[in-house]
């Protein structure tokens, strides 16, 4: 029962790590409370990734489409957290689904626009401007 135990919390440490890498690596928050926090501080729309492991497809969207300088660009207007699909997040952001990029306003955490699955840099320049859109106009 003990070696089980000892198992059991090595396996569960595997699980985030993905999210935890990515988050440094592209100097991401990793805990959604905090990025929540830090956007309604600053007035900026909140990008959550929702990634697992394995997955080579939410490999690929953080290593490509994330990274790609054009996108880290336009994320400057973002407060962005990647996080473990077995990360505590609000109902209405748990998902069985990854990768899976939800925009949000943090004044009222309402998901604006969201983006499913891998997509290219050039796509995600897409996705990114029209939550940017949205939102624009949902403050007018």
């Amino acid at each position: 029962m003990k070696m089980f135990m000892v198992w059991l919390g090595l396996v569960s440490l595997l699980f985030g790590a993905v999210a935890q890498d990515a988050a440094f690596a592209l100097d991401f928050y990793e805990e959604y409370t905090a990025a929540l926090a830090q956007a309604k501080k600053e007035k900026k729309l909140l990008m959550l990734v929702i990634v697992q492991e394995p997955c080579p497809y939410c490999d690929r969207f953080v290593d490509d489409t994330l990274a790609d300088p054009k996108v880290t660009k336009a994320l400057e207007d973002f407060v962005s957290v990647v996080v473990d699909k077995h990360s505590p997040l609000p109902n209405a952001f748990a998902t069985d689904i990854a990768p899976l990029t939800f925009f949000i306003d943090p004044q009222n955490e309402e998901g604006i626009w969201e983006s499913m699955g891998y997509v290219s840099a050039e796509q995600f320049l897409g996705d990114i401007k029209e939550a940017q859109l949205i939102h624009a106009t949902k403050q007018k």
